[in-house]
């Protein structure tokens, strides 16, 4: 399943490079002293946190008193070599001739160097092991390290040191043994008809940008769609079976990137609703399970600007689908995530005019204590969340989108509006602009108005250090996420509670070996209250801010901090959970260790989004992690998760099929 936009995760890898490093009795590197006071401010919750992270196995290692979101329908789809249902080598070669030689054995990214690594090969894979774009062009790599290991099986280098000899065997960990490199409908189509005859798991991955491996399964048989490039532009467009006439409608292949979608279509003068990495696909996880970028709050999500999919079904069926046509299902894959209903292959949906992107940019150093920081007594750190939480709703009445980042000792914020006006932006952030720029003590680094008249030059624009380093990849990550409702920023009294909950959270993680960041995203549909047509989790309606929290590990990190790092940025977002009772995250953004699954990433909608899902895939060929009518945790194919209730299962090698 090709995935969601990939946020930026703002840490430093100076701090990332802490979690290496072995300390005694598990003190984190950054403070051997961890002050308790901030954590008494209005929270009494925050005790339970502390819990969650000392008791490793509380949440990573998933017990059989588990919660009632692991009733499900065993698989029909186990099928593993060695069993007597796995084809024959002559079947498997039979099955590669009907699509055209299109079946491929794998071979992980970071082989070349478990041969040495002098080798001229090898030195190209580390030189681009965390290139977001350089990972996404073979099957045989994930964008983070996590989804590419099974157990101890795995075939990765030192993320921040890949140039670093390696030891040990190269594994495939839980990329599948063969993929089919489909490059059009057919090649899906019978893919599925294979699978379906032989009871064999299916996979689906476009680049791989995923936060809870669902584009991979160990012992499947994957479809990579990271080779579907058409992209067309309509003028003028009706939807088959419809009588509504669209005008400015683009198409894009399931491989298409947002880059290759934007530098497209801007030479058309027109805008196209992506996230902010280039890299990821946009007909695929972020496509259907939400999407949600710059132009968000002005748009949209993706979802809502879809028009037309071209897909295949789980009988095989190559079927165009629209809200004439088929209804149901197209209300259930606007929004209620890939992988889940039907091989999506082509993606039409609503251009808009280009407009310059308007962005208020500023980036300071915090001024720091002279002994150990404890972020809930941080007066620069809560006079500035809550400033920010203060101007929210007048952002979001106008449209603009925000990226706020904050970090124990400095923070990034960018407020974005597209306009032809260049001035409406000063105008709005005039307050939030005057504040920051008076507030005592800071080191300001950026303080500066811009105007990017293509998106291009937007993007440019993040790819500057200070920014682009909050988009790490090539190494293993772990998050968590809340959407916060309007209603936290009506009062006072609310505003204070929700800025003690992100004091609290950054205190907790930076203590806990998580590395302290919280990332406030406002780039939802705010303008957009209507959730009819979507499928889409209903929360992200009301919400003003998208919390994210989130840590980093790398190959060197001993498995126990590796743990405990999951389990502090689960145990994280708490506070966040506290304040939003009954409300959720973004699906593509979550925890997936998260019990409560079904609320959290698809709200009131999961029961109609289950009926759909029942209806056109009854035999449960689509499955993934946490997913709409996923099977629980004692599915032997989800064997590679932690969570799971079997012991690890890595791929078996399989040979050449000829």
């Amino acid at each position: 399943m090709a995935s969601h936009e990939r946020e930026p995760l703002l840490i430093d890898e100076k701090d990332a490079l802490l979690d290496t490093q072995t300390q005694d009795e598990g003190t984190p590197a950054h403070s051997k002293k961890t002050s308790t006071s901030g954590f008494s401010i209005a929270f009494i919750f925050s005790a339970a946190l502390i819990a969650a992270v000392i008791s490793i196995e509380s949440i990573i290692h998933f017990s059989s008193s588990s919660s009632s979101s692991d009733s499900h329908a065993p698989s029909n789809y186990t099928c593993i070599p060695g069993q007597a249902c796995w084809p024959l080598i002559n079947e498997w070669s039979a099955f590669n001739q009907s699509i055209n030689g299109a079946l491929k054995i794998t071979i992980p990214w970071a082989a070349p160097c478990f041969n040495g690594t002098s080798n001229e090969e090898c030195q190209n894979v580390a030189d681009d092991y965390m290139d977001g774009v350089a990972r996404t062009k073979q099957y045989g790599a994930m964008e983070f390290i996590n989804w590419e290991t099974c157990g101890e099986s795995s075939c990765y280098l030192n993320s921040f040191s890949p140039s670093s000899p390696v030891s040990g065997t190269c594994s495939l960990g839980r990329l599948s043994t063969y993929y089919v490199e489909a490059r059009t409908s057919s090649d899906i189509s019978k893919t599925l008809d294979f699978v379906r005859q032989h009871g064999i798991r299916v996979s689906i991955k476009n680049s791989g940008h995923d936060y809870f491996g669902r584009s991979n399964a160990a012992n499947s048989l994957a479809i990579w769609t990271h080779n579907m490039k058409h992209l067309q532009y309509h003028q003028d467009f009706t939807p088959k079976g419809c009588k509504t006439q669209y005008n400015n409608i683009g198409q894009v292949g399931a491989g298409i990137s947002a880059q290759e979608a934007w530098e497209f279509f801007e030479p058309l003068e027109m805008l196209v609703i992506v996230g902010a990495i280039g890299s990821v696909g946009i007909a695929g996880g972020f496509g259907q399970g939400g999407g949600h970028g710059p132009l968000g709050p002005t748009w949209g999500l993706m979802v809502d600007n879809a028009i037309e999919f071209e897909i295949v079904t789980a009988d095989g069926q190559i079927r165009t689908i629209n809200e004439c046509t088929d209804p149901d299902l197209f209300w259930a894959m606007r929004g209620g995530g890939g992988g889940t209903y039907a091989v999506l292959t082509s993606y039409k949906f609503q251009l808009h005019p280009a407009v310059p992107l308007n962005v208020y940019s500023f980036q300071a150093h915090f001024p720091m204590p002279e002994g150990d920081l404890d972020i809930t007594e941080s007066k620069a750190h809560r006079d500035i969340i809550t400033a920010l939480a203060l101007n929210q709703t007048l952002f979001a009445s106008h449209g603009i989108a925000g990226y706020n980042f904050f970090l124990p000792d400095h923070m990034v914020s960018l407020q974005i509006l597209p306009s032809n006006d260049a001035t409406a932006i000063q105008t709005v952030t005039s307050q939030w602009h005057d504040f920051l720029t008076s507030y005592p003590g800071l080191n300001i680094t950026e303080n500066t108005y811009h105007v990017f008249p293509k998106f291009s030059q937007w993007h440019a624009f993040t790819e500057m250090p200070s920014i682009a380093r909050n988009g790490p990849v090539g190494l293993g990550i772990a998050e968590s996420g809340r959407l916060i409702p309007r209603s936290l920023f009506s009062t006072p009294a609310d505003i204070s509670s929700l800025v003690n909950a992100v004091l609290i959270a950054m205190q907790f993680s930076y203590t806990n070996r998580g590395g302290g960041s919280a990332q406030l995203y406002a780039t939802g549909p705010v303008l957009h209250p209507d959730n009819s047509a979507t499928g889409v989790n209903p929360a992200w309606r009301d919400a003003l801010w998208e919390v994210i929290m989130g840590g980093i590990w790398t190959s060197n990190t001993p498995i126990d901090v590796r743990t405990q790092i999951q389990n502090t940025i689960s145990a994280a977002i708490q506070p966040f959970k506290a304040l939003t009772s009954g409300g959720g995250c973004y699906m593509n953004e979550g925890d997936w260790t998260e019990e409560n699954w079904q609320q959290t990433f698809f709200g009131s909608n999961y029961e109609g989004l289950l009926r759909v899902k029942t209806r056109w895939d009854p035999t449960g060929l689509f499955n993934c992690w946490k997913c709409v009518g996923w099977t629980g945790y004692d599915d032997k194919m989800y064997s590679c998760y932690a969570q799971s209730r079997k012991v690890p299962e890595p791929t078996i090698p399989q040979g050449p099929v000829g």
